[in-house]
């Protein structure tokens, strides 16, 4: 499904390096509360190449 899309993915993921140091400043606890947004958007990042995948 990845296809010509990991150079994509790689700049999404480096993308969340700036929300990762956030939430490392509140003694890693902060972590907790940034962790959701990377999985949220990788969630959705599949749903979208399985829906082009189908056609």
């Amino acid at each position: 499904m990845t296809t010509g899309q990991k150079a994509d993915l790689f700049v999404l993921d480096l993308s969340f390096i700036g929300w990762y140091c956030l939430g490392a400043l509140c003694c890693r606890i902060g972590i907790i509360f940034v962790l959701p947004y990377p999985q949220a958007t990788k969630a959705e990042v599949y749903l979208t190449l399985r829906d082009f995948v189908k056609i």
